[in-house]
């Protein structure tokens, strides 16, 4: 495996990491924990070696599924999680103020049972708490050794370019896939001039991308699907599907998996530094990191780009 700079922190990362929100449950369906552990055993057997996690996701369900299973694997593996993200009931509560981050930081702690984070980063921005006070924190954590290397996810433009006068080095989480491309106008120039390196993920838009989805899913309220990505709503599903069957028919005139598609199309663009996806079990592990053994042509890609214009642009 070809490992990529993560830029300002000295470290390189596995271009494919393994995302964890599926291994919450609920949001996702049923998840099963030693389905979850084995699939980060088999991850960080095969190269992987960056884990990103957060502790909204099944209350703390994920981070103890990841605690549990890198035991005898620590030196193998870059645990990222977040903070400032919190259910409330039906709803989530945003919280970034150094209180917040205190309390979330103890408690990822003990439950990835570690001693250090390696990447810790602001799940969404916080419009009721300076940006000041927040990352005033973070570093607060990096100088008593609770965490390595500070990140940011989800910001715009204007809030990276704060942060990271305040601490260089900082990190962008952002969604970005081969359908959903909005960082690629103002977030991705931010990032190539402060030479900020960019987490991808959503690269599989919620699993669409995985090609598995021949007609418009029905999912539950509840269903993470069904809020948080747009592409399957009913206005704007074969809008999406179109490109779908783009990807889907590069991927057979390989031979391969569309998620390959999917996650190659990401990796070409050299300023993410590594590819989050979510996995539910081995086979998906190992489909995904297939991606890595091949890279599109400048035909496959004229292909995808050609379509994504006339799909979304014109």
């Amino acid at each position: 495996m070809k490992f990529r700079e993560l830029k300002g922190t000295g470290l390189k990362v596995s271009p494919v990491s393994l995302g964890t929100w599926v291994f919450s449950g609920e949001p996702w369906g049923e998840a099963d924990d030693i389905d979850s552990i084995n699939v980060v055993r088999e991850a960080v057997d095969r190269g992987v070696n960056f884990i990103d996690t957060a502790p909204v996701y099944g209350e703390g369900r994920a981070e103890n599924v990841i605690g549990k299973a890198v035991k005898g694997l620590r030196e193998k593996v870059f645990i990222a999680t977040k903070c400032g993200l919190k259910i409330a009931g039906k709803s989530m509560k945003i919280d970034l103020s150094p209180e917040s981050i205190r309390e979330d930081i103890e408690m990822s702690l003990k439950r990835l049972g570690v001693e250090t984070i390696d990447l810790y980063q602001c799940h969404w921005p916080d419009k009721n708490t300076p940006i000041e006070a927040t990352i005033a924190e973070m570093k607060k954590l990096v100088s008593e050794g609770k965490v390595r290397h500070v990140g940011v996810s989800n910001f715009n433009s204007i809030l990276m370019e704060e942060a990271v006068k305040i601490l260089p080095g900082v990190t962008e989480q952002v969604r970005y896939s081969v359908f959903d491309r909005e960082i690629e106008r103002e977030i991705l120039p931010v990032c190539i001039g402060r030479n900020i390196s960019i987490l991808a993920y959503g690269s599989l838009g919620g699993g669409i991308l995985s090609g598995k989805y021949k007609s418009q899913p029905v999912f539950s309220r509840s269903d993470v699907r069904s809020f948080f990505y747009k592409y399957y709503s009913h206005t704007l599903w074969d809008k999406y599907s179109k490109m779908v069957s783009v990807i889907d028919g590069v991927a057979k005139n390989r031979g391969c998996a569309s998620s390959e598609v999917a996650i190659n199309w990401v990796l070409n663009h050299g300023e993410v530094a590594t590819c989050i996806v979510g996995c539910r079990d081995q086979h998906q592990l190992r489909e995904n990191l297939d991606s890595l053994n091949w890279s599109l042509t400048e035909t496959e890609l004229g292909v995808i780009e050609e379509a994504y214009k006339k799909i979304f642009v014109f």
